[in-house]
C-alpha cells in the first residue's frame, strides 16, 4: 500500500512562481555563466558583428559541433544573449555587443574572467570560507591567492585582461568625480603595469607619477611608460608595499588595493604609507574601493565581497568600517566621493 504524503499545515494557500522562478534563476546562475563564457571564449560576438549568421556558418568558423553550438546559443538568445532572428540563425543583441573585442565599453575581458571555470571551482568551497572565515582558495590550493595564479598561466592570463578592462572602466568615472590637481607626484601602490597612473597623468599634464609594484610586475610597467613617452613624467619602481612604500609622493592612490587585505594586513600597508608621509605638507592617500551601504540596498560590492572572502581572503567595506580602520593607521578620512560605477574615491590625511 503507498504511503500518503503528509501535507504540512504551513503550506501556502497560493503558490508565488514569481518568486520560485528568481530561486531557479538564481540557484541556476552558474550555468548561464558557463554558457555566456563558452560563447565569449569561442568569440561568437566578433564573428556575428553586425550581421546576422547561420550556425552552419559559425561552427565552420569556431571548430565546432553544429547541433552542440545550435543548442548553446539557442539557451543563450532565451535569455537576452543573441537573438535567433531566424531558425538556426543568430545575431547579437545590445548585450552581447558588448562582448565583442575593441567595441568602446566591451566587457568582454571582465566577463572571461569572472565567468572563468576557475571561479567555479573556488566558488563551490563557498560553504568552508562561510563556517570558518579562511580564503577558500587556499584550502582548495594550499597557497595563497596570488601565488595560485602565478602557477596557472592560463587563469592568470585572463585575470590580469580582466583587472586592465576593469580598470578601463573605472578609471574616466574616477577622473569625472574626483579633482587631482594641486597633487605634484602621484605614486601608484601596486600599480601593475600602469595602466591607472598613465591615464591619469594624460589628464593631469603638470603632475609626475611612480608606479610602485613587485619586480616581476614593473617590468611591464616600464615597456608601457616607453610606449606612451612618459619617461621623463612617470618613473617604475620595485618594491614591496608589506616591507616599505618608499617616500617622494605627495599623495598614493590605491585602487582595488585595500579591500584585497584583511584588517591586520591593510594596517601593515596603511602605516607604511603615513611613513612615507612623514613632512609631506597636505600629503594624502586616495583609496578607491567599494563603500558599501549599510542596509539592503543592491549593490555590486556586496558580491565582490564574497570573492574577497574566498580568494585573497580581504574584504569590502562601509563607510563606518573604513573609518575605524583609517583611525587606527593614523589618517582622518576627509571626503569620499561618489562615482559612477561601483567604485567611490576615498581622500585620507595623515593626522
Amino acid at each position: 500500500m503507498r504511503k500518503m504524503a503528509t501535507v504540512s499545515v504551513n503550506q501556502p494557500k497560493h503558490i508565488d512562481q514569481a518568486a520560485i522562478g528568481q530561486l531557479m534563476q538564481v540557484g541556476g546562475g552558474m550555468l548561464y555563466s558557463a554558457a555566456l563564457y563558452t560563447a565569449t571564449k569561442l568569440e561568437i560576438p566578433d564573428h556575428l558583428g553586425e550581421v546576422p549568421r547561420s550556425v552552419a556558418e559559425l561552427a565552420s568558423a569556431t571548430h565546432c559541433n553544429e547541433d552542440a553550438l545550435y543548442r548553446l546559443l539557442r539557451a543563450l538568445s532565451a535569455i537576452g544573449m543573441f537573438e535567433e532572428v531566424k531558425p538556426r540563425t543568430f545575431a547579437n543583441t545590445p548585450p552581447t555587443e558588448y562582448l565583442r573585442s575593441g567595441v568602446p565599453g566591451s566587457v568582454r575581458d571582465s566577463v572571461l574572467w569572472i565567468s572563468n571555470p576557475f571561479h567555479f571551482n573556488v566558488w563551490k568551497e563557498l560553504t568552508y570560507s562561510v563556517k570558518t572565515g579562511e580564503p577558500a582558495i587556499d584550502h582548495i590550493y594550499g597557497k595563497p591567492c596570488f601565488e595560485v595564479l602565478e602557477m596557472l598561466p592560463d587563469v592568470a592570463e585572463e585575470f590580469n585582461a580582466g583587472m586592465t578592462a576593469l580598470s578601463a572602466k573605472i578609471v574616466p568615472a574616477v577622473l569625472d568625480a574626483y579633482d587631482f590637481s594641486g597633487i605634484k607626484t602621484l605614486m601608484d601602490v601596486a600599480g601593475g603595469h600602469g595602466f591607472v597612473l598613465c591615464e591619469i597623468l594624460h589628464s593631469n599634464p603638470k603632475m609626475k607619477g611612480v608606479i610602485f609594484d613587485i619586480p616581476q610586475v614593473i617590468e611591464g610597467a616600464k615597456c608601457r611608460v616607453c610606449d606612451l613617452k612618459l619617461e621623463r613624467r612617470c618613473t617604475p619602481l620595485a618594491g614591496n608595499f608589506f616591507e616599505a612604500i618608499p617616500a617622494g609622493a605627495d599623495a598614493y592612490y590605491f585602487q582595488h588595493i585595500i579591500h584585497d587585505w584583511n584588517d591586520e594586513k591593510c594596517l601593515t600597508i596603511l602605516r607604511n604609507a603615513h611613513r612615507a608621509l612623514e613632512g609631506v605638507k597636505n600629503g594624502k592617500i586616495i583609496v578607491v574601493d567599494c563603500v558599501l551601504p549599510e542596509n539592503s540596498e543592491p549593490h555590486f560590492g556586496k558580491l565582490l565581497d564574497l570573492e574577497m572572502l574566498l580568494m585573497p581572503g580581504g574584504r569590502e567595506r562601509t563607510e563606518k568600517e573604513f573609518r575605524a580602520l583609517f583611525v587606527k593607521a593614523g589618517f582622518e578620512i576627509t571626503k569620499i566621493v561618489s562615482t559612477k560605477v561601483s567604485e567611490s574615491v576615498i581622500e585620507a590625511r595623515p593626522v
